[in-house]
């Protein structure tokens, strides 16, 4: 199924710019932390710290702790890319975020 390791890129771009748009929109919306409290680069470390929270754990555990655990069909440049790939998602979900929020706020 995942035969490339740009497969592996793709999703973890699709994947972590979707969850950090999710996460922006929603708590630009719902106004969290609230506008008196925080700046706006607050408001926006929060989302991208809570989905690098989901997005980051397994994949370094996998490359580093759970080695000897993971498949034998998982490879390092899986992982690589993999890891990249939702780097590179989650700041472009930043943006996309960002500019949904402009349009809908």
């Amino acid at each position: 199924m995942d035969g490339h390791p740009s497969d592996r890129l793709v999703a973890g771009v699709l994947a972590g710019a979707l969850l950090t748009t999710v996460f922006v929109v929603g708590m630009l919306y719902l106004g969290i932390p609230a506008e008196h409290h925080a700046n706006m680069a607050t408001r926006l470390g929060l989302p991208v710290v809570l989905s690098c929270a989901l997005l980051f754990p397994m994949p370094l555990l996998h490359r580093t702790v759970l080695r000897e655990r993971r498949s034998e069909f998982l490879l390092d440049e899986d992982l690589n890319a993999m890891l990249l790939g939702r780097a590179i998602g989650v700041i472009g979900g930043v943006a996309l975020g960002v500019t949904l929020a402009t349009e809908m706020l």
